[in-house]
């Protein structure tokens, strides 16, 4: 394949683009914003502040060496953040998400007594080894049906627990069910609640504790940088500004792209947009959906400049007094009554994201998306996640001096995600593996899919998985 047309610069579409250039492919990326990143762009006020307006937590730091080779992953200014959060309750207690194993037993005998040590490295072990069968086997393969039913029949198969109910499996583990709270939040990270997700989500807890969470100078943008300037180092040439507005096709194969400054010819097409919404916007006879698709959950993010320091860790995850309740009530698609609150405070690590003498501040809330809650009053929410905030750190809101928002409506009007779902289709055992929207197009055999929309989900290591299949896919496509 000599030439391929890449539509969207984030993780996805620069992880294609790379696979691609690396085999000789001629690629153009195409993107509708003026910079690379999608989700995951800068924020930079005049006041001095810098946010990442996407994802803050890095983890799997092995499939980014992949993708940019060594020496680019050498020069990364990686630091292991340690503990990589702490988990917090309004009563005031604590739990510190070690990825130093010794600590996080300690931390695990508060709760569960020094002679339950060895069932949470039972957990540890049975999980972290369930992952590694899950990279290897499923993650990173682009399945049919046949091929996955096949890998499930094989030794070596996928576990059946992990197909149970995930607090139902930790709790088989740990008496404590704080402990559960704080080894189960994690699927919130792909949109899904712990009451709806399948126990193989055990696995992005285990993996911060095993592989450790990560932070790169200058933010998780300095990442999408390093992407870029490596794909360009290969040849790859960006359009940005530029929309995509239809893929060209004779039925059988694409030959290109028409956007709104010039049509691009091409042997081949990556589409990172959400799947569903762009095989109805992008293509002259879109397909009939097989199934009607569930979105996940989405978040209200705000970002805030603070004078002054704000005392708390880099991240910390606030749960409210009874998780299983705002779980249920998201499920239900309502506000919950009392919010969850992640808080990143990145620049008590990287003092450079503020000028001296201040900080920069992070708060997201997991709320349902536009589907299930078109709208809701976000300074009454915002005021409920500030006065948890505030239990932590004492008062903040007369030293906020930028305040900045994005919520389901912005993620659909600014990013084009279906009903503003963050994290884009649910992640529940019927919308996974091959049960998740194909990266290959139904028609067309030299177009692909990438990004959280399809094969294999949510998250920067997956979505940066998900841009390689694509483009090997497209590489092994017949003429």
């Amino acid at each position: 394949m000599k030439s391929v047309v890449v539509v969207g610069a984030g993780f996805a579409g620069l992880s294609a683009a790379i696979e691609l250039a690396r085999a000789g492919t001629r690629v153009t990326v195409v993107e509708r914003s003026g910079a690379a990143g999608g989700r995951a762009q800068r924020l930079v006020v005049p006041a001095g502040y810098t946010f990442d307006t996407g994802p803050t937590l890095l983890v799997m730091t092995d499939v980014l060496r992949a993708v940019l080779g060594e020496r680019a992953y050498a020069a990364l200014e990686l630091a292991r953040i340690e503990p990589g959060y702490r988990v917090g309750w309004p009563d005031g207690e604590h739990f510190a998400m070690h990825s130093n194993l010794a600590a996080f037993l300690d931390e695990m005998s508060r709760f569960e007594g020094f002679a339950r040590r060895s069932r949470a490295l039972a957990y540890l072990a049975t999980v972290h080894e369930q992952y590694a069968q899950a990279r290897r086997k499923i993650l990173e393969v682009d399945h049919t049906p046949a091929s996955f039913a096949a890998t499930l029949l094989r030794p070596g198969r996928f576990a059946p627990w992990a197909l149970g109910s995930l607090p139902r499996f930790a709790r088989g583990y740990f008496r404590s069910d704080r402990i559960v709270q704080a080894l189960t939040f994690q699927s919130l990270y792909l949109g899904t609640t712990p009451l709806r997700a399948p126990a193989m989500y055990a696995m992005l807890a285990v993996e911060e504790v095993v592989g450790g969470i990560w932070y790169l100078r200058g933010g998780v943008a300095a990442l999408v940088d390093a992407l870029e300037a490596y794909a360009r180092s290969l040849g790859v040439e960006f359009a940005f500004d530029t929309r995509a507005e239809r893929v060209l096709d004779d039925g059988r194969l694409a030959h290109g792209l028409r956007c709104d400054r010039a049509e691009l010819h091409a042997d081949g097409v990556v589409v990172t947009a959400d799947r569903e919404p762009a095989l109805a916007t992008l293509f002259n006879d879109a397909p009939r959906a097989r199934r009607r698709l569930r979105y996940g959950h989405s978040a209200m993010v705000w970002y805030l400049g603070i004078e002054g320091a704000v005392n708390l860790p880099h991240h910390s995850i606030m749960l409210p007094h009874d998780p299983w309740a705002t779980y249920a009530q998201l499920d239900r698609g309502s506000l919950p009554k009392e919010p969850l609150v992640y808080a990143c405070s990145p620049s008590r690590t990287d003092p450079s994201l503020a000028p001296p003498g201040h900080a920069v501040l992070t708060l997201l809330t997991p709320v349902p998306n536009t589907a299930a809650v078109p709208a809701f009053d976000e300074d009454a929410l915002f005021a409920r996640v500030l006065a948890r905030v505030e239990r932590e750190t004492g008062a903040l809101g007369t030293r906020i001096r930028h305040r900045a928002a994005r919520g389901p409506r912005g993620f659909a009007a600014e990013l084009g995600l279906a009903h503003g779902a963050a994290f884009g289709p649910d992640h529940t055992l019927d919308q996974m593996s091959v049960m998740r929207p194909s990266i290959r197009h139904p028609r067309l055999r030299n177009v692909v899919f990438a990004g959280s929309g399809t094969h294999p989900g949510s998250g920067i290591p997956m979505v940066l998985i998900s841009g390689r299949l694509a483009a090997r896919r497209l590489l092994e496509a017949p003429a």
